[in-house]
């Protein structure tokens, strides 16, 4: 069977053309004992076949994400989805050629109604652990459920606008002008305002389901490459189509819990 993905200690050697030029430094740093946080490559492709198979993954992908998930659990010491211990990732872009801000990205994945409590044991910081949450429904929402589905909302219509006008809507209810002005409580309630919106709008829930959300989140990454954004960068450079991108998984760690 095929490898399509790489943990980052796994990647050494290999070539941009696989793994991408993120991947590569990744796994380069991995092998120089460079202190990151671990991870996995899938392979750019994967990104071409689910391209051309439409939306359809190689036979064994699935299995091989389960086992790097697996590794990176065993180096955290957390778990994907526990609720008492909870893993967070992100999943990023990474083509062999650099296409800065050209494709999409998501963070806090695994941040979901069973996980949040854990990661306020974890944190002493709801307010941090509400924001990231809070922050992932915008992020997802705007991403995977409207961008990666094709859908070409009206100029001011987009979910992510809507979301930061509740968010000033709600700043304005507690006479406040700056988000870190707004509580735990007010971000908690923020949230639900937030998925109700996001099932307004996209006639269908943020999803509640860790894995769910990592694979809406691969799915994503892989389909950027074909947006407006990334077509339109690769005409000028002059990259061709049938590179395709990598995906880039990697535990989340924070430096805005003060």
């Amino acid at each position: 069977m095929a490898k399509y993905v790489y943990s980052f200690s796994e990647g050494y050697g290999k070539s941009k053309n696989l793994l991408g030029g993120k991947g590569v430094g990744l796994a380069e740093m991995a092998h120089l004992k460079i202190p990151i946080p671990p991870g996995f490559t899938i392979t750019t492709e994967v990104c071409m076949e689910y391209l051309r198979n439409k939306g359809r993954y190689p036979q064994g992908l699935k299995e091989q994400v389960n086992k790097a998930l697996d590794k990176m659990e065993k180096e955290t010491g957390m778990r994907f989805g526990d609720p008492k211990n909870p893993l967070l990732c992100s999943a990023r872009s990474g083509a062999r050629s650099s296409m800065p801000g050209m494709m999409e990205t998501v963070h806090n994945i695994g941040l979901t109604s069973k996980t949040i409590a854990g990661m306020i044991e974890k944190t002493n910081n709801p307010r941090f652990v509400l924001d990231s949450y809070r922050r992932l429904i915008q992020m997802y929402s705007d991403v995977v459920m409207e961008k990666a589905e094709g859908i070409e909302p009206e100029e001011g219509m987009g979910v992510r606008q809507q979301l930061e006008r509740e968010m000033a809507a709600m700043k304005e209810r507690r006479n406040v002008k700056l988000d870190v002005d707004l509580t735990d409580k007010d971000l908690a309630q923020l949230a639900e305002i937030y998925k109700a919106k996001v099932k307004e709008v996209l006639g269908k829930p943020f999803p509640d389901d860790a894995m769910e959300q990592l694979w809406g989140a691969i799915g994503a990454v892989f389909k950027s490459w074909n947006g407006k954004r990334a077509v339109s960068y690769r005409r000028i450079e002059g990259i061709p189509d049938d590179w395709g991108t990598a995906v880039n998984v990697q535990a989340m760690v924070f430096g805005n819990m003060g």
